[in-house]
């Protein structure tokens, strides 16, 4: 193939992603009246915990991401949120880079009611490049409560790679 992922960056790209997690931990922090428990902390958990589903999995060859905890702490908790982003940090570091274009079986409830298990098949690398894009999608949800509450998360903040690029475009 000719377009093979430059893993190394893959994986570099996603822990810059989940630096931007970060980031909105410290604007909450430096806004004591803010609400993260009501906003920012339920969509953080959501992407810590669909991080978390890969991370867990990946050695099974294998990723389940409806098995996720749904643990309210990180949501409600900014120091349990950070504590579990940067370890989800630390463990994408350590990832074998050869494995991340190895085979994966994903998983997924399907039906309106969630009556049906779909199983595809997909790449280690393939579900970093969703786990990226589904944070960002959060992101992009985070920034519009905290522009609410006058906290600043930057222009670019929660907006695709891509648009970023194209609006810097001459």
């Amino acid at each position: 193939m000719k377009n093979r992922p430059d893993v190394q960056k893959l994986l570099d790209y996603n822990i810059a992603v989940l630096d931007q997690a970060l980031k909105v931990l410290d604007a909450h922090t430096a806004a004591p009246g803010s609400d993260y428990a009501a906003h920012s902390g339920p969509h953080l958990r959501h992407v810590i915990e669909h991080y978390e589903a890969f991370t867990q999995h990946v050695a099974g060859h294998s990723v389940d991401y409806d098995t996720r905890a749904r643990d309210r702490a990180p949501e409600q908790d900014m120091a349990v949120a950070r504590a579990r982003i940067e370890a989800i940090q630390q463990q994408l570091a350590a990832l074998d880079t050869a494995a991340l274009t190895e085979p994966i079986a994903v998983h997924l409830r399907g039906g309106l009611g969630g009556e049906d298990n779909f199983v595809s098949f997909s790449s280690l690398s393939r579900e970093l490049l969703f786990l990226a894009s589904h944070a960002v999608h959060h992101y992009a949800v985070i920034q519009l409560h905290c522009k609410a509450q006058g906290i600043c998360l930057g222009d670019d903040f929660g907006k695709a790679p891509a648009t970023v690029r194209h609006a810097r475009q001459p």
